[in-house]
C-alpha cells in the first residue's frame, strides 16, 4: 500500500480552541465559571450549546440567551460532547475538495451516531467509562478525515467518488495513536482493548442495514440494545448533527460570530416562500447520492 505523508496533522486553531474546552470540562480544578469564558470566547461552540439548549429535547419555558444558562441546562458533559463534535465540524469544513467535504460530512454524521451507541453500550459494561469511550468513538474515522485533508494539497487526485474510493483501498493512513497526539488527546492515543471492542461492537449497529433485527452475536456478548433504545439513538445522533451544522445560530452569539468570521449563518427568514402546488415535484436526487453510500459502505467495512 502507498503510504500517505506521516507528517503531523494540521489542527486549526478553531479545532485546537474546541479540544481545549473539552479537556477543560475533564479537569475538576477549572471552575465552571473559567469554562463558560472559554465557551464564550470561542463562537462555534457558544452557537452549538446555545442551539442545543433552545432545542426541544431540552428547552425549558424561557429561551436560554447565554452561555451560562445554556451550561446549567445541558450539564458539563453536554458541554464536552458539544466541544467534541465541533472539533470534527471544523476538521470537515476544512476540507475544501468537493467530493472529499461530502465523503467528510457523512462522515461526520456515522462518528457522531457511533459515538451515540459506544456511550449506551459502555454504560452496561461496569469499569469502562461512557464519556471515554464515546469520545473515542467519535475520533475513532479520524484517520480517514487525515486521509481527505489531503485532497488541499493535491485536489485532483481526489476529484471524484470513485478516486477517493481507489486512494482510500491503496494507502496506509496515519495511525490512530499519532493523529490523537496531534490533535492534543494524548489520553486517548492508546485506547484499551475492551474500550475498541465497544467501539465496534457501536460501528456494528450503525452501519448494519436493520440493527433492529441484529443477532446476539453481531453485536456481542451482554451488548444487546432494545429496539426502542436503538431508535431513540439513531434519533439523537441526526438530531445532534443538525443541531451542530444546520440550525440557526442564536442571537446572542450571532454578533460575536460575525465579528470572528468563522461562520455565515442567516437568520431564519420572518415567512414562509409561497408553494406553487400546480408545479411539478423536483425529480429524485439519485446517482451521486447512491455512488457516495456505495463508497461509505467500502470505507466501512474495508
Amino acid at each position: 500500500m502507498v503510504p500517505i505523508a506521516d507528517d503531523a496533522f494540521f489542527i486549526p486553531s478553531s479545532v485546537r480552541a474546541a479540544v481545549s474546552i473539552r479537556n477543560a470540562t475533564e479537569d475538576a480544578r477549572i471552575a465552571e465559571t473559567v469554562i463558560e469564558r472559554m465557551v464564550a470566547s470561542e463562537p462555534m461552540v457558544a452557537a452549538a450549546l446555545l442551539r442545543l439548549a433552545n432545542s426541544a429535547a431540552y428547552r425549558r419555558a424561557e429561551p436560554a440567551e447565554s452561555v451560562s444558562v445554556a451550561i446549567m441546562v445541558l450539564g458539563m458533559a453536554e458541554v464536552r460532547a458539544v466541544a467534541s463534535h465541533v472539533a470534527m465540524l471544523q476538521m470537515v469544513r476544512g476540507i475544501r475538495g468537493r467530493a472529499a467535504r461530502l465523503v467528510a460530512e457523512s462522515l461526520l454524521l456515522h462518528s457522531i451516531s457511533v459515538s451515540q451507541f459506544a456511550e449506551e453500550l459502555a454504560r452496561a459494561s461496569p469499569g469502562l467509562n461512557a464519556a471515554r469511550v464515546g469520545t473515542l468513538a467519535l475520533f475513532h474515522e479520524l484517520p480517514t478525515f487525515h486521509l481527505l485533508a489531503a485532497s488541499n494539497h493535491d485536489p485532483d487526485r481526489f476529484a471524484s467518488l470513485e478516486a477517493i474510493s481507489g486512494i482510500v483501498r491503496t494507502t496506509r493512513l496515519r495511525s490512530f495513536e499519532m493523529l490523537m497526539q496531534d490533535l492534543a488527546l494524548p489520553s486517548l492515543a492508546v485506547p484499551r482493548v475492551d474500550e475498541m471492542a465497544l467501539v465496534e461492537r457501536a460501528h456494528a449497529y450503525v452501519t448494519h442495514p436493520n440493527p433492529m433485527s441484529m443477532h446476539p452475536q453481531e453485536a456481542g456478548a451482554c451488548g444487546e440494545i432494545p429496539p426502542e433504545r436503538i431508535v431513540m439513538l439513531q434519533a439523537c445522533a441526526e438530531a445532534a448533527y443538525v443541531t451542530l451544522v444546520e440550525g440557526p445560530i442564536p442571537h446572542a452569539v450571532r454578533e460575536i460570530v460575525a465579528e470572528s468570521e468563522q461562520a455565515a449563518v442567516a437568520p431564519p427568514p420572518t415567512m414562509l416562500p409561497e408553494v406553487d402546488d400546480d408545479a411539478p415535484p423536483p425529480p429524485p436526487r439519485r446517482g451521486l447520492l447512491a455512488r457516495l453510500q456505495n463508497l461509505l459502505v467500502g470505507i466501512f467495512n474495508g
